[in-house]
């Protein structure tokens, strides 16, 4: 294997993770095989402890029968020293230390008494411990009993027996954990390479399946597994990105095509008339006439082509607004008085209902291009005779401003698509009104970017309400 390919292979998350839970299965399981021995050790220690205790107190019986004689002494040491498993070896001390009575045994293992122990046999306190002899390797468990007669100590039993079975046990018992251990370490190992495989198997498919998806084909999705686990939701979360990537390209599509066709109409048809005017002589007036037209219709092209500068740069977060408290119904109450001259001309009547004062934070440029896009609309699409009612309230948290006209109306299945870029309901009519379907898209990013909303409640041949939402300055 090569070094790049070996660098690789570790690399990899499954290996990563394998390696990680055999460490961890290794440590866990030596922990408590450790735990085990020592839990094992302790109670075997515990068990001869209660044998010891048991001979300590037949013993201490005999003696009391008996405190000057020794048979019945050497009848019991006959009966415990001879025993196959845990013989008993004892030895018997006055108050003082010296050795009343040693069995042949226990004076064998060299065992003695230390000032601690003796200290605490005065004290009434039993001692355990576990002792090595010089000349053996088994090691002894060796328990020190103060015997009390009428208040004073009378006696010390020194009584003990060899810990081979015990030691004997725990080899075993280590034998036994070191055959058994690697085969819990393989399987584990072979368990942990199955889990993270599967683990990780999906972030494979997800991988080559999202290698595949490009902008000619984004109606693809990647499968859901039905587990509900987090692997499903990273794919959901992907498909969402996906639906969201075709959504952007789809439009980005669509407003090309419709740019570059709202651009090229006008441009065509100055041609036409610059080649009308070329095709013969003509008075000082038509030329004229000719000129003033292009102006107009280049004011026409440059407004478009601002309005998608700024659309362009909204989309990409480029535009920065210049938020400041502001007096909005001030702001409603001059824009309107801009209009009235308009609305006179064509017979309509244009109303600003009396309101409070009204204070919301925003950019006072966008928001005088967001409420003459909207004035503008009602003025142009409201017939001879009509009226415009405008009205600001408070609701709540949020300024309302309405724009009521008595206009054409706009067909309910076509609300939902104003908003959207040159979007025309009647393209006959906005022609006819110089519109080109990029207002309202504007209009709809100015009261987002103001974190507010907008909505249209409109019927045909009675009229529109568009109602703008905006956040007011808090104190």
């Amino acid at each position: 294997m090569s070094l790049k390919i070996r660098d690789r292979f570790f690399r990899r998350t499954d290996v990563k993770l394998t390696f990680f839970y055999i460490f961890t299965f290794f440590l866990s399981a030596l922990i408590i095989c450790g735990f085990l021995y020592i839990r094992l050790k302790h109670q075997l220690i515990k068990e001869v402890d209660r044998l010891l205790l048991d001979e300590t107190d037949e013993l201490s019986e005999v003696l009391i029968q008996d405190p000057k004689g020794d048979a019945l002494l050497r009848n019991f040491e006959m009966g415990v020293a001879t025993r196959n498993y845990y013989p008993i070896y004892f030895k018997i001390l006055n108050r003082d230390g010296a050795s009343l009575y040693v069995s042949r045994e226990f004076e064998e293992i060299k065992y003695t008494l230390s000032d601690k122990i003796m200290a605490d046999a005065r004290n009434g306190k039993k001692t355990m411990e576990s002792f090595h002899s010089p000349r053996r390797r088994t090691p002894y468990r060796i328990i020190n009993t103060p015997v009390f007669r009428d208040g004073s100590l009378t006696y010390i039993i020194q009584l003990g027996t060899h810990l081979r079975f015990v030691r004997k046990s725990l080899s075993h018992f280590k034998r036994n954990i070191s055959v058994v251990f690697p085969i819990i370490l393989v399987l584990g190992s072979l368990g942990g390479w199955i889990l993270a495989r599967r683990s990780v198997s999906p972030i494979g498919y997800i991988a080559s399946k999202t290698k595949t998806i490009t902008s000619q084909n984004l109606s693809e999705r990647l499968s859901p597994r039905g587990t509900g686990d987090e692997m499903d939701d990273l794919i959901g979360t992907i498909n969402g990105m996906i639906a969201r990537l075709e959504s952007s390209f789809k439009r980005m599509a669509e407003f090309t095509a419709d740019a570059s066709h709202e651009l090229k109409t006008p441009l065509c048809a100055l041609r036409g008339e610059a080649e009308l005017l070329l095709s013969k002589e003509r008075t000082t007036e038509d030329y004229q006439e000719g000129l003033a037209h292009f102006v107009e219709r280049f004011d026409q092209v440059n407004r478009m082509i601002n309005d998608l500068i700024l659309l362009s740069k909204s989309d990409s977060s480029q535009v920065e607004l210049n938020r400041v408290p502001l007096r909005l119904d001030l702001l409603i109450q001059d824009i309107g008085n801009l209009y009235h001259v308009l609305a006179e001309q064509k017979n309509i009547v244009l109303r600003i209902d009396p309101c409070q004062e009204t204070v919301v934070m925003g950019d006072k440029m966008r928001l005088q291009q967001l409420f003459t896009n909207l004035i503008d609309n009602a003025v142009k699409f409201t017939p001879e005779g009509g009226s415009i009612r405008i009205r600001v309230e408070k609701n709540k948290d949020f300024a309302q401003v309405k724009v009521i006209d008595t206009g054409i109306g706009i067909p309910k299945e076509e609300q939902e698509n104003i908003f959207k870029r040159f979007y025309r309901v009647d393209k006959s009519r906005s022609k006819e009104t110089g519109g080109v379907g990029l207002g309202l898209s504007i209009v709809e990013w100015i009261v987002h970017a103001h974190h507010g909303r907008i909505g249209v409640a409109s019927e045909i041949g009675k009229g529109s309400t568009f109602t703008v939402h905006l956040p007011l300055q808090m104190n």
